[in-house]
């Protein structure tokens, strides 16, 4: 099975337990998600896919297959069960539009490594708001230079290392209290990369293990950047 890298957010549910995060890779039959304390193998869970470019969610059926080893982040591959047509050409048609498509310009618009996270599908929009993030204890006041469904670039000349887990918290367009989620840092800029390039030092991160109350927050925010 070809597995595809591409990034949207995705929720899954087990029980009464649901999270909201993103995707790394999707196959035909199934997909790589995000999630830091993964479900056990064989765990029967209710998806949501946030596909982009689409009236309505694919809503489904998966087993947890295999955990993902060797990376900080964690997550786990699921296979998709009892598909049905529709939603089997929506996955389809997707993965046909990726594999056609140049790789896009990561969080930051620098290309400065090939990866995985690379493909991206969700467009980014400019803005500029406070977030401050921590991968220990302290929050450090930071602000983003622009955000998408799955994640955020935030502007610092002192840029985690890649892969690093950190709990953000983000005083988002639209007002409200902050909203905090933990995130993972898959783009790094330099401050010596970013003066050769002359783009902001920072980092770019994917939004990991959230609730619902923040998806609708992080959908909020974009419409309010958007005037709709």
């Amino acid at each position: 099975m070809n597995r595809v890298p591409i990034v949207f957010p995705i929720r899954f549910a087990s029980g009464t337990q649901a999270v909201q995060t993103t995707t790394r890779e999707l196959g035909s039959t199934g997909v790589y998600v995000r999630c830091l304390t993964p479900p056990e193998v064989g765990a029967r869970l209710r998806m949501r896919l946030y596909l982009p470019g689409a009236p309505f969610d694919v809503e489904l059926s998966a087993v947890v297959a295999e955990p993902v080893k060797g990376t900080s982040e964690g997550g786990f591959w699921a296979d998709f069960v009892d598909l049905r047509p529709t939603e089997q050409a929506r996955i389809d048609d997707l993965l046909r539009q990726k594999t056609r498509a140049p790789l896009s310009t990561p969080i930051g618009a620098v290309v400065l490594q090939p990866a995985p996270d690379d493909a991206r599908t969700f467009p980014r929009y400019s803005a500029r708001f406070a977030v401050r993030f921590a991968n220990v204890q302290d929050f450090v006041l930071q602000y983003a230079a622009n955000i998408s469904a799955g994640g955020v670039f935030v502007e610092t000349n002192e840029p985690p290392p890649m892969d690093s887990v950190m709990r953000v918290s983000m005083e988002l367009p639209g007002g409200g209290a902050p909203v905090e989620a933990k995130a993972v840092v898959v783009h790094r800029v330099t401050p010596e990369q970013g003066r050769q390039r002359n783009t902001p030092a920072g980092v770019g991160v994917q939004f990991v293990d959230a609730d619902d109350k923040f998806r609708e927050r992080i959908d909020l925010a974009i419409s309010t950047i958007l005037g709709t």
